[in-house]
């Protein structure tokens, strides 16, 4: 009589979830951080180029290495080995959960943290929308005034997603490694 033990099979959520986590408290962080340092991306043409590459930096690089740690860590664990399907799917979990409590994080920002950061980014959208339409667009802003939030807040999601999709094909192509057929 021969008893079977399976090993438990090994999946990356838990990690993607607490690197997710982690990364929109970071996002948060950053905001505040950058609006202290007079930094706002609330209207872009106010921007200098150093200020915009700097807020871009250190919105995307810490995201991008999430993606990367999370796949090296679920590479570690499954003893150093890992296929391009498991190296993808362990980042791409990780941008989707980012993608979600990053647009999460930044609706409370939004509408509990600090709603004066959002009505002056409302307000420069409304002028320059204003001054390329010769008044034509203000009507419709109007329209879409009271559901402009959501729609910025499923682009952050939406965003970060498709950032992330695009970063777990590269690396899972690098970390990728096949366990040899025979080991000795």
């Amino acid at each position: 009589m021969s008893i079977d033990i399976k090993e438990p099979v090994k999946k990356p959520n838990m990690l993607a979830f607490k690197c997710a986590l982690i990364y929109a408290a970071y996002f948060i962080a950053m905001t505040y951080l950058l609006k202290y340092l007079g930094v706002t991306s609330n209207d872009p043409s106010k921007m200098s180029v150093g200020e915009n590459v700097i807020a871009q930096v250190l919105t995307y690089v810490p995201f991008f290495l999430a993606i990367v740690y999370v796949q090296t860590e679920f590479k570690k664990a499954l003893g150093g080995y890992i296929s391009f399907g498991k190296a993808f799917s362990s980042g791409f979990t990780v941008a989707a959960y980012t993608g979600l409590f990053t647009a999460l994080a930044s609706l409370i920002y939004f509408k509990v943290l600090d709603p004066a950061s959002y009505t002056e980014m409302i307000e420069a959208i409304q002028a320059k929308a204003a001054d390329a339409n010769n008044g034509a667009g203000a009507e419709g802003f109007e329209k879409m005034r009271s559901f402009m939030v959501y729609m910025i807040v499923f682009g952050i999601a939406v965003g970060y997603t498709f950032y992330g999709l695009v970063v777990s094909l590269i690396s899972a192509a690098i970390i990728k490694k096949t366990a040899p057929l025979y080991e000795d």
